[in-house]
């Protein structure tokens, strides 16, 4: 077993955490859906977070060839998944007994922190590149990232749910081009 395979182990237990818990709140939404305030935008979210895991998941295959692992670097690496997690649990609120569960106020509530996280996702992906290789090019990844931290911390200040609900949208269909753009097949 290859150390690749070895670590890789922890991360897809993490990411199948995340994924678990975005299908299993899908499914509890539609069971619940007389009793739920629903919240277009969570519902964005919950599509975004979907893909990133996926696309997640899927580069870390990239990472096969590095035969250079230290217990930092694979904390550091680590680190996005767990961040993935901490978002697909946050975007919704526990689905258990309540009476009318508001993802609208739970958004709210978590919005702060949420983006947050999000805004963790690529600066942890940038450190880990530079840290690695030295440098960052100046290439559409790397624009893809600083774009996507930026709008992040944009979001964490801004309250108005217009907003919230374009950037949503807006994130889903940027993620979508730049995985159909970088990553469409294993390298």
């Amino acid at each position: 077993m290859s150390p690749f395979e070895y670590l890789s182990v922890l991360v897809s237990i993490i990411v199948g955490l995340a994924l678990t818990q975005l299908l299993s709140g899908a499914a509890r939404l539609i069971q619940l859906r007389r009793r739920v305030v629903m919240h277009s935008t969570t519902l964005w979210w919950m599509a975004s977070l979907f893909l990133i895991n996926v696309q997640v998941w899927w580069v870390a295959f990239d990472r096969r060839e590095s035969r250079e692992w230290n217990f930092f670097s694979f904390l550091l690496y680590l680190l996005i998944p767990i961040a993935l997690f901490l978002l697909s649990y946050l975007v919704l609120p526990d689905l258990g007994d309540e009476d009318r569960p508001d993802l609208r106020a739970n958004f709210d509530d978590n919005r702060r922190w949420f983006f947050g996280l999000l805004a963790a996702l690529p600066a942890i992906s940038l450190l880990d590149q530079l840290l690695r290789e030295g440098q960052l090019h100046l290439d559409l990844d790397v624009g893809f990232r600083v774009a996507y931290l930026s709008l992040a911390l944009v979001a964490m200040r801004v309250r108005s749910a217009r907003f919230h609900l374009w950037n949503a949208v807006g994130v889903l269909l940027l993620f979508a081009a730049y995985v159909l753009a970088l990553f469409l097949r294993l390298r």
